[in-house]
C-alpha cells in the first residue's frame, strides 16, 4: 500500500511540476496622426521660386523625439486621396525633413532647375511613430 501511495504521489509531483501557465506579454507603442490645412499663403520662397516651404509644426500635446522616433508624411490636394512624401506630382517634387519642434514640407521643379508655382492649399497628414527604447 505504501508503494502505491509512494507511486501516486511521486506522479502528482512531476505532473504538478511539469504543467505550468505560459504568458506572453506584447506591449505595443501606439503611433498618433495628425492632420494639417497648409493655406496658399504659408508656402514661402527664399529663391526666387524655385523652391517652396511649408512649415508644420508640432502642437502641444504631439511628443517626438528625433533621435529614435520616425514620421511619415502624407499629402492630398484636395480629393481626400493621401499620398506618401517624397513624390513626384504634375512636375513638382515633394520632400520633406524633420526636427523635434516641427516638419518642412519642401517642393520643387521635378528637373531642379525652373520655377515653380506654389500648389495652393493642400492637406497633410503626418504619422508620429514613437519607438520604444
Amino acid at each position: 500500500m505504501k508503494k502505491l501511495l509512494f507511486l501516486f504521489l511521486g506522479l502528482s509531483i512531476i505532473g504538478v511540476t511539469a504543467c505550468r501557465k505560459v504568458t506572453e506579454e506584447y506591449y505595443t507603442t501606439p503611433n498618433q496622426t495628425v492632420f494639417y490645412t497648409i493655406a496658399a499663403n504659408t508656402w514661402k520662397t527664399t529663391d526666387g521660386g524655385k523652391t517652396y516651404t511649408a512649415d508644420l509644426t508640432f502642437q502641444t500635446g504631439d511628443i517626438y523625439q528625433n533621435q529614435y522616433d520616425g514620421i511619415l508624411a502624407f499629402v492630398s490636394f484636395g480629393n481626400n486621396l493621401y499620398e506618401a512624401v517624397p513624390q513626384t506630382f504634375d512636375g513638382i517634387s515633394y520632400s520633406y525633413n524633420v526636427d523635434n519642434s516641427l516638419v518642412r514640407l519642401r517642393i520643387q521643379s521635378s528637373n531642379g532647375t525652373g520655377t515653380i508655382t506654389p500648389p495652393g492649399s493642400v492637406s497633410a497628414k503626418l504619422v508620429l511613430i514613437p519607438s520604444q527604447q
